[in-house]
């Protein structure tokens, strides 16, 4: 029983750091325009017996996952995004990561008991999510909802270069 409860709380751990790193990514397409409806999924991109949370024009497909995504729900209705916005949507996830890394672990000193070890374990998955997703890769084809896809860190690097480029074309 013992040994059920803790595994338990470590996919409860690995889920909360995945789910405030989407939010990450979500949070700029939120402000881009205010018509903009977002998705989080955690695991495949499916709607499927999985748990719905609608908060405003974000809705979230929970499941106990390894993975993430945030997509936009109407992209025919809002208009192409720019590089500049690219580039906060990709390093928004890495940064809510790193942010919430410092903000629960120094939280956690606070918080006695059980409930502190739990905010300094998502504290420090979230750490781990950071250095996961900012590395530039394209994560290999077994890895189970992301083999094939580019990591956070690529996307940003591929903005900053896309970015150069319109600025050069202007100039």
């Amino acid at each position: 029983m013992n040994m059920l409860f803790e595994i338990l709380m470590v996919l409860l751990i690995l889920n909360t750091a995945l789910f405030i790193h989407e939010v990450g990514h979500a949070i700029p397409l939120l402000l881009r325009n205010k018509g903009t409806k977002v998705e989080i999924y955690l695991g495949e991109i499916s709607k499927d017996k999985k748990l719905k949370l609608r908060l405003g024009r974000l809705t979230c497909y929970l499941a106990i996952a390894f993975s993430g995504r945030c997509a936009i729900a109407n992209p025919d209705e809002v208009p192409p995004a720019t590089y500049k916005q690219n580039l906060f949507f990709s390093a928004g996830g890495p940064i809510a990561s790193l942010a919430a890394f410092a903000a629960l672990l120094y939280l956690s000193y606070f918080i006695a008991g059980v409930a502190g070890i739990i905010l300094n374990r998502i504290a420090f998955v979230s750490l781990s999510v950071f250095f996961f997703t900012v590395i530039p890769i394209t994560y290999p084809s077994f890895m189970q909802n992301l083999g094939g896809q580019k990591s956070d860190g690529l996307y940003i690097i591929n903005d900053f270069k896309e970015m150069k480029k319109e600025a050069k074309a202007v100039s």
